[in-house]
């Protein structure tokens, strides 16, 4: 196809043309270019959150601000600050969408504008997204009966069983009350909740708190840890602390860090994001668990958070496994504060080309 009628100034030989001028002279065109190289109209109309294009996930494709000028794009998945290409500019977008080197992505941009040496004509490439068959909508009867069975479970744990349990997890009994923690006498184990990000109960996790063993009441969801309480009044732009686990959310509340629970590595990330969008915290402090899938867990995860703010990664030393025996063995409020003042920001910046 030939793209001549895009540069009003006529074609001209492309290896003369800078990056920084093929970039301003595709400023207010990007919609359309990127269109052209194949992303959907209807993925390019606004900056909703959407299913990407490439990869099918729900809800992780977006359209960043003033697409027109500078066409970035991202999908939480496959598409974000930590993958090769990064997201950042329309250059990078073109690259990931057609599955190429930033060489052919730059010849692809010269076809385009029309400016190209007549070799590099506008490539098409059908891509096929993954199909992602939605999960099966939790009625509001699973969601009465979860809540429900969730109060009756907290009001059979009285005090005296609370404080035993506390004592033995080494977190407050506070912390417990706050995440309301009850005990099922059928199955001889401690429930915890697990919520959505407006505050609803939509599961409930079985934990043995001798053993360790988990599983989830029937009908439940994956939900995240967390006082909706404490958390729908939390201070505008205060820190948000995230950790693995039921467990582990307790202790970080133990020392007086607003803390929330994903339920498993590699998980929770959407909720998160939706918590993130209603009490806009100035930052994501991920404490990663202390081995190779902890950390991993923890870069996938601040990948996807950083649409909503910047967020730093603090690990336990060597030799602790999480968070809750960080603090078991003498970690402080201040000690992981400071922990996380050292840490890495990672933000996206995308008047300076993406991830910083």
């Amino acid at each position: 196809m030939n793209r001549q009628h895009h540069n009003p100034k006529g074609n001209y030989r492309s290896y003369s043309i800078p990056i920084h001028e093929l970039k301003r002279m595709a400023q207010g065109r990007w919609r359309e270019i990127l269109r052209d190289a194949g992303i959907p109209s209807e993925a390019l109309a606004d900056r909703r959150g959407r299913p990407c294009p490439k990869c099918g996930g729900r809800d992780r494709f977006a359209v960043l601000k003033d697409i027109e000028n500078d066409g970035a794009v991202l999908c939480r998945h496959c598409f974000n600050g930590s993958t090769s290409p990064r997201a950042g500019d329309g250059l990078s977008s073109i690259q990931w969408w057609l599955g190429c080197s930033m060489p052919d992505a730059i010849r692809w941009l010269r076809s385009w504008l029309g400016v190209g040496d007549g070799k590099h004509q506008a490539i098409h490439r059908s891509i096929e997204p993954t199909i992602v068959l939605p999960e099966p909508k939790q009625s509001e009867d699973d969601r009465k009966r979860l809540t429900h069975d969730a109060d009756m479970y907290f009001r059979k744990l009285n005090d005296d069983g609370r404080k035993y349990l506390a004592g033995l997890l080494n977190v407050s009994s506070g912390s417990l009350e706050r995440l309301r923690v009850g005990w099922c006498p059928s199955q001889q184990m401690t429930t915890w909740p697990m919520l959505n990000a407006d505050g609803i109960i939509i599961g409930i996790r079985l934990r043995c708190s001798e053993t360790g063993q988990k599983k989830s009441v029937k009908g439940s969801r994956g939900g995240l840890f967390y006082d909706p309480v404490s958390m729908a009044s939390i201070e505008h732009g205060a820190r948000v602390w995230i950790t693995e686990g039921a467990s582990d959310t307790a202790a970080l509340l133990s020392v007086g860090l607003d803390a929330v629970g994903i339920p498993s590595a590699k998980s929770g990330g959407e909720l998160l994001l939706a918590l993130g969008h209603r009490i806009r915290p100035s930052e994501w402090i991920i404490v990663a668990d202390g081995d190779g899938p902890g950390l991993e867990s923890a870069r996938l995860l601040r990948s996807e958070l950083v649409i909503v703010a910047g967020a730093r990664i603090i690990v336990p030393p060597s030799g602790i496994k999480d968070a809750r025996e960080w603090i078991n063995r003498g970690a402080s409020r201040d000690d992981l504060i400071a922990e996380a003042g050292a840490a890495e920001l990672f933000t996206l910046d995308w008047g300076n080309g993406g991830a910083a």
